[in-house]
């Protein structure tokens, strides 16, 4: 078995669904290049290539994910239809916090 492959040869996903998403998420234009995809993934330590990224979207986008826009002869746009999930951490904070007070503060 090849580094990257699962026991059927096949290439294993090393990069999830959500930390995709948490790249649109992240960045300042809602609208990226899958470049800048794989670009921002890169910030958090996974690493894909323009072509990998490119097929993932194109999965995502199958899922209603993301959705894309031809923005030029060879560019396209890619943004995010959905939010990420927040980590079971988070979501447990903000579970707590519904039934206090804290979000009256404001």
């Amino acid at each position: 078995m090849s580094q990257g492959r699962d026991e059927s040869g096949r290439f294993e996903e090393t990069v999830t669904e959500q930390e995709i998403l948490k790249v649109f998420d992240y960045e300042d234009d809602p609208v990226l290049t899958a470049p800048e995809v794989a670009e921002g993934l890169r910030r958090f330590g996974k690493q894909i290539t323009s072509e990998g990224i490119r097929s993932r979207l194109e999965q995502m986008a199958d899922k209603e994910l993301v959705s894309r826009k031809k923005l030029g002869a060879r560019a396209v746009g890619w943004w995010a239809e959905v939010a990420p999930e927040l980590d079971a951490e988070t979501a447990d904070r903000v579970d707590a916090r519904k039934e206090s007070d804290e979000w009256e503060a404001l």
